[in-house]
């Protein structure tokens, strides 16, 4: 046999075959473009998503390359820097930390930075003006410019006071140039000129200053290199092929990159790829059931065109044909609305994250993923539907009438006559996979939304704002809120202070919490209790308590007034106030190192600054304290302990408050708010938070999971909803000649509106069952393996987004079938019939 060329033949005949469909060409349309806008939007937030988080993470470590060496000598930088991996690198120099009273509540790192150190850093380019070259000249961020209450006028002088080996010093600098800072950056910079290292550092020992821990003139080298990936490997490899040995000198990876490179965790993938999935199963519901539907309706003519010698693969081409021309017409436009979604969204659900910047990608996976998996759905949807039509003899499909073959199914008989519900009910069971397709289509919306809606009613702002703001003030010095609190150093918190606040309109008592370090020597019970968990993730630890035989006590003193806050977070032993009082029993918190050296009833002694020693016995261990609750300070291996205030005076002559914390009556809270941003002004030093900042960050919160959830249910139930129409379309039209049947024998036209409108009606009920009965349990596993490790989720059933939307569900189901009839009623019978010869 000869083969003939006829690719343009079946190009022709989809053409002509998309031409005579219409209205399935219309919502085919709609159903590629919303596949690829779910598609779009979830690959636009989620790239865009990865760079912003690392952009962000940049932004808190202050410096965008990729690594670095830290402290090194000139010696050991002048080898180093010579790597051929190494592809730019820049430097920078440390001198000191600014120590004006004005910038106590942020660190301004004085250093020299040359030129691509700057760029790494986010200072250059500068916003005005240019990097220093004299000795005298500073470039500053305008974070430090507000704080020491200064302009940004450029040739200003700006005196800063620093120390260098234990001497102090103070000195006028001029402002040659300034760039925006970022808040959520741990430090900020000061920059001074090469010519101040040369005249000010040229006899400083590099190697003494790495050990006392100072680092005044040691050289940070900051490093790009090829890739982000491997980061750790390959600054190894640049130590080992310089001649150092691991240890010898510290590196660092920038946080931004620490995922590059490395196993991504089965945990993290199962989210993305159960959602591509979910939009896979939403597109390809309505779009197979285009496919199929629009096959079963043309398969006579399919039929006839076998009956001249089309083959079933050509037949498979000509349907995969009108899909991808299909295609063609809705993924552009579903990209463009995917990625604008995107954008939209983006924000939302980096607020989530709490990360502070937003970072949109363009990268080109954005688009061509998308537009891929969209494809791939296409095809995967029209695949069986090309196989029906293709594996349909012509016999069959020519005598094709579009009324089901009953073959030996028994006749169903009535003794009450014929009922239309009852044929409604055979009717949408006729063709099962059909009436699958559609429940499971808009059941999907429906369990979508209704889990969103848990997710976000389970949200409590007392739990949320409980872990944030205890009260609705907290106040303390400026290093507290940055988890350097000494108690040593002078304290913008003093009992004036809380003494003058406790007399003011609306406050409600004032409750101070005091903090120190002791070290206490272990009794042998403690040892052994060390000894049976010695073979934890802790293991130096407890080995370093057992081999000093002391530890670290972290001590607090707490007012009465806050000892309800302290009794929300016991997980052993009970809170007694009026023992508590006594100034006998001790409360000791797990924190952050696990160790379980103590147990309830458990003796612990300290010794004051005098040389006095008191007995406390464990009354209660608590974990999980918030933040404002301890230092937030890191000492390895320490026990933190809660005593009365009372008691906490006899251990220091420093009585040093750590923060203060009150409630205020609702009307006077504005007030409040004012008389401590006055105060702020008066003491430099001074800090705080208010209750008030947390809860618009919880309502920012709450609007973001609404505007993400209810999007994406919103596009699905769209999709679910264009396919009970198409169903409820197609279906009229394919049976037409039944229906003519039906009415040549006494069917009026109001009894068949009647018996589809039950059609349409059975869909939403069947759908409603569904959902109550296979929908909950998803629900309920679904919402608990995403929000149930929040601390402030709490699972409540609810159903109420169902029942709200199941009138209108309804409502559809019932006008959709109405309005579909009209397209044949004005068909005559004697015509419709006619088809069927």
């Amino acid at each position: 046999m000869y083969e003939n060329n006829n690719k343009a033949i079946v190009k022709k005949l989809a053409k002509r075959s998309i031409k005579t469909n219409r209205m399935r060409n219309v919502f085919a349309v709609l159903a590629i473009i919303l596949t690829t806008v779910l598609f779009t939007t979830v690959f636009t937030i989620g790239i865009s998503m990865v760079k912003s988080i690392e952009y962000s993470i940049m932004r808190q470590v202050g410096s965008s390359d990729h690594g670095g060496f830290k402290y090194l000598t000139t010696e050991e930088y002048e080898i180093i820097k010579k790597h051929k991996d190494i592809k730019e690198y820049g430097i920078t120099v440390p001198v000191a930390l600014a120590e004006n009273p004005e910038l106590a509540k942020r660190q301004i790192e004085i250093s020299y930075i040359d030129e691509n150190g700057a760029k790494y850093r986010f200072i250059s380019p500068l916003h005005k003006g240019n990097m220093p070259k004299r000795e005298n000249e500073i470039v500053l961020d305008t974070i430090t410019l507000d704080m020491l209450g200064l302009g940004y006028e450029l040739g200003q002088d700006i005196t800063f006071d620093y120390s260098i080996n234990g001497k102090d010093y103070s000195k006028k600098f001029v402002l040659t140039g300034y760039y925006e800072g970022d808040i959520v950056s741990m430090a900020s910079s000061a920059c001074v000129s090469k010519e101040f290292i040369e005249k000010n550092l040229s006899e400083i020992d590099q190697k003494r200053s790495k050990e006392d821990g100072s680092y005044t003139g040691t050289i940070l080298l900051d490093v790009m290199l090829n890739n982000k990936f491997n980061i750790e490997e390959k600054l190894l490899k640049i130590l080992y092929d310089s001649g150092f040995e691991e240890g010898s000198i510290s590196y660092g990876i920038n946080w931004a990159y620490m995922g590059s490179g490395s196993s991504i965790e089965l945990s993290n993938i199962i989210p993305l790829v159960g959602l591509l999935l979910l939009i896979m199963l939403s597109g390809y519901l309505i779009i197979y059931n285009l496919f199929y539907i629009s096959v079963v309706k043309d398969i006579r003519f399919y039929g006839l065109l076998k009956t001249i010698g089309t083959t079933s693969s050509q037949l498979k081409r000509l349907i995969i044909k009108q899909a991808m021309i299909l295609s063609f017409i809705g993924v552009p436009f579903g990209l463009a609305m995917g990625y604008l979604v995107g954008i939209i969204l983006l924000p939302y659900v980096l607020q989530i994250l709490t990360f502070s910047h937003s970072a949109i990608s363009i990268n080109p996976i954005i688009f061509v993923g998308s537009a891929l998996f969209s494809i791939i759905t296409v095809l995967v949807s029209c695949h069986k539907p090309a196989r029906y039509a293709a594996k349909t003899s012509p016999m069959e499909a020519v005598r094709y009438t579009g009324l089901s073959n009953y073959g030996n199914k028994k006749t169903k008989k009535s003794g009450k006559g014929v009922r239309l519900y009852k044929m409604a009910f055979s009717n949408v069971f006729r063709n099962k996979k059909k009436a699958f397709v559609v429940i499971v289509s808009l059941s999907l919306s429906m369990i979508l939304l209704n889990s969103v809606y848990t997710i976000v009613s389970g949200f409590d702002m007392d739990k949320y704002l409980s872990g944030q703001a205890g009260t609705d003030f907290t106040i303390g010095d400026a290093t507290f809120y940055r988890w350097r609190f000494e108690e040593e150093n002078s304290n913008a918190v003093t009992e004036e202070l809380c003494n003058e606040i406790e007399q003011l309109a609306g406050v409600e008592g004032v409750g101070k919490l005091y903090n120190k370090q002791v070290i206490i020597p272990t009794t042998g019970e403690m040892e052994l209790l060390a000894k049976d968990e010695v073979e934890t993730e802790d293991k130096s630890i407890l080995e370093g308590i057992i081999r000093n035989k002391e530890i670290w006590i972290d001590m607090y003193g707490i007012d009465n007034i806050l000892y309800p806050l302290l009794n929300e977070y016991i997980i052993h032993g009970e809170f007694d106030d009026e023992l508590f009082k006594t100034g006998n029993y001790a409360v000791i918190y797990k924190g952050l190192w696990d160790i379980n050296i103590y147990d309830i009833g458990d003796k612990i002694n300290i010794l004051s600054d005098e040389g006095q020693n008191k007995e406390y016995t464990i009354m209660a261990i608590v974990d999980r304290l918030p933040l404002y609750m301890y230092s937030g300070k890191v000492i390895v291996g320490a026990v933190n302990i809660y005593i009365p205030s009372e008691e906490y005076t006899r251990y220091t002559d420093n009585i040093s408050i750590m923060t203060a914390l009150f409630n205020v009556e609702d009307e006077y809270i504005p007030n409040m708010d004012q008389y401590i941003q006055n105060k702020i002004k008066e003491i430099p030093t001074l800090d705080y938070r208010s209750k008030a900042v947390y809860e618009q960050e919880y309502n920012d919160m709450v609007n973001t999971y609404n505007a993400v959830g209810y999007t994406l249910s919103l596009i699905i139930g769209l999709i679910g909803i264009l396919n009970f129409i198409n169903v409820m379309i197609t279906s009229i039209i394919s049976r037409r000649q039944e229906f003519a049947t039906m009415q040549s024998i006494g069917m009026t036209n109001k009894q068949l509106r009647k018996m589809l409108i039950f059609e349409g009606l059975y869909y939403a009920l069947i759908t409603f069952a569904v959902v109550l009965v296979i929908g909950i349990p998803i629900i309920y596993f679904g919402v608990n393996s995403y929000a149930g490790g929040m601390s402030f989720f709490s699972y409540h059933f609810t159903i109420l987004p169902i029942f709200i939307c199941m009138p209108i569900l309804i409502v559809i189901s019932g006008i959709i079938p109405a309005l579909c009839f009209t397209n044949i009623k004005n068909i005559s019978v004697v015509e419709r019939l006619r088809e069927i010869e």
